[in-house]
């Protein structure tokens, strides 16, 4: 029997979950070794945050090789999932000083947030990213920030800055698109830093290295 590394894992994990929400299958790669060192500082700096705009959200992903499209396409993730509601409260509450709440977003989807995250809620609270249908994979998240109702400022983002418009518009309006768009993006992403040879190992323990 061929050995898994936890990363390989991990992989097949994401494939899981958009099967049980009605999402295709995709063919995961296999064979990724594990790093021998794993901590939430190094994880921290290579995460987009929900604050980012367009060329943040660029850069970041293009250090991976990833592209604007990819990014975007990886960004569809987020049609399932929840959040707590301090991800994303500057948006609704501090937007800047003279924009309470941010202007993109659709008043009424902002009242909503208010309601459901008042200000000093407890920080255990979280919500569905989405609601319209919040246990299926699909392109339900670009029709939403098509309709300013992108829960994070770097969803948002995506439909208002016109470069990365028109991939938000065709993916709403073409599932099949988006799914085929996932899948590549994904599977690129399952590429990046790819230890080969003897570099890494194959954790005994997923938890922790060996």
């Amino acid at each position: 029997m061929p050995k898994c590394g936890a990363v390989s894992t991990f992989c097949c994990g994401t494939q899981v979950p958009t099967n049980l929400c009605q999402y295709q299958f995709y063919n995961v790669e296999l064979g990724r070794r594990d790093g021998k060192v794993s901590t939430k500082a190094n994880v921290q700096h290579h995460l987009p945050h929900p604050e980012f705009n367009l060329d943040q959200l660029n850069s970041m992903f293009s250090t991976n090789g990833l592209s604007q499209s990819d990014m975007i396409a990886l960004s569809g993730a987020h049609t399932i999932g929840f959040s707590h509601c301090n991800r994303f409260s500057s948006g609704i509450y501090k937007f800047s000083p003279i924009n309470r709440i941010d202007p993109t977003l659709n008043s009424q989807y902002a009242l909503q947030l208010r309601q459901m995250c008042p200000l000093k809620v407890d920080p255990r609270i979280a919500i569905n990213m989405y609601h319209v249908t919040p246990q299926k994979f699909d392109n339900q998240y670009f029709k939403n920030v098509v309709q300013g109702r992108g829960l994070f400022t770097s969803d948002q983002v995506l439909f208002t800055d016109a470069r990365s418009k028109a991939t938000v518009n065709l993916f709403a309006s073409n599932e099949g698109a988006f799914q085929s768009a996932f899948i590549a993006a994904i599977t690129k992403l399952g590429r990046v830093g790819v230890k080969t040879g003897n570099q890494g190992e194959i954790r005994i323990d997923c938890t922790r290295p060996n």
